[in-house]
């Protein structure tokens, strides 16, 4: 069994506050040989998360810099009902000079399902520069770019994101349950800024990693599976306004 997703956000925000709302459209070949629902159904036609984002970033001098961003949001297949959870990302950064900075700190993902508790660490080259060489080495996000020209940025880098899911309470997979998913994105792409205000990227995308796990209505494990490496393709618009 196999499926093909399509995947699309609005988002809006300043450097304080931000809103998103994200869909998500499932189209499922060979739904008989899939080790998860019924064997007859659509596993999962649709799904929706909304998210309400607040950044707050405090310089304590010229070398120290803190970051904090704390969300809100709900992601589910058919109704919101236990399908809401927050998060919070906290790192502090140290400047070591003009070009070097170090970032360390940890992101909380909570969920009464599932709740998540990482650390982050990385090291950043030219990270904000608008030419040549610009690196970004740690976890949750490692990234490298080039600046071939001022507007015109080649980048490739790998991602780790996680979500719980509400189903619906008729899901072939789990009645009224719920779905972690865990997932280790690449990518490879080119972005060009066109002036200020717009600017387009496009990029190949490679899932390195997706497990997920199934849990019944009161949280209890189910079954947990891994889906095969696959490639995608993602094009963003950027308009300030």
């Amino acid at each position: 069994g196999s499926v093909e997703v399509h995947k699309n956000r609005l988002r809006v925000n300043n450097k304080m506050i931000g809103l998103s709302y994200t869909h998500w459209g499932f189209s499922w070949d060979d739904i008989p040989s899939l080790p998860f629902g019924d064997q007859r159904n659509i596993p999962i036609q649709e799904m929706h998360a909304f998210k309400l984002s607040v950044n707050l970033p405090y310089s304590i001098n010229e070398k120290w810099f803190l970051l904090t961003s704390a969300s809100i949001r709900s992601v589910f297949e058919k109704n919101t009902q236990d399908a809401y959870g927050a998060g919070l990302f906290s790192f502090a950064s140290y400047k070591l000079n003009n070009d070097h900075t170090i970032q360390m700190g940890a992101f909380v993902n909570y969920h009464k399902i599932s709740t998540l508790a990482l650390p982050v660490i990385s090291y950043s080259y030219r990270a904000r520069k608008t030419d040549g060489l610009q690196v970004v080495l740690g976890f949750p996000r490692t990234y490298i770019g080039y600046h071939a020209h001022k507007d015109t940025l080649f980048k490739m880098g790998m991602i780790f994101s996680q979500s719980v899911i509400k189903l619906r309470s008729d899901s072939p997979i789990e009645h009224s349950g719920f779905i972690e998913a865990e997932d280790y994105m690449g990518n490879i792409g080119i972005m060009h800024t066109f002036n200020e205000d717009f600017s387009l990227e496009g990029n190949i995308l490679y899932s390195l990693k997706r497990d997920f796990v199934i849990y019944d209505h009161s949280g209890t494990e189910q079954n947990s599976y891994k889906i095969n490496p696959s490639f995608g393709m993602n094009l963003r618009l950027k308009w300030v306004f």
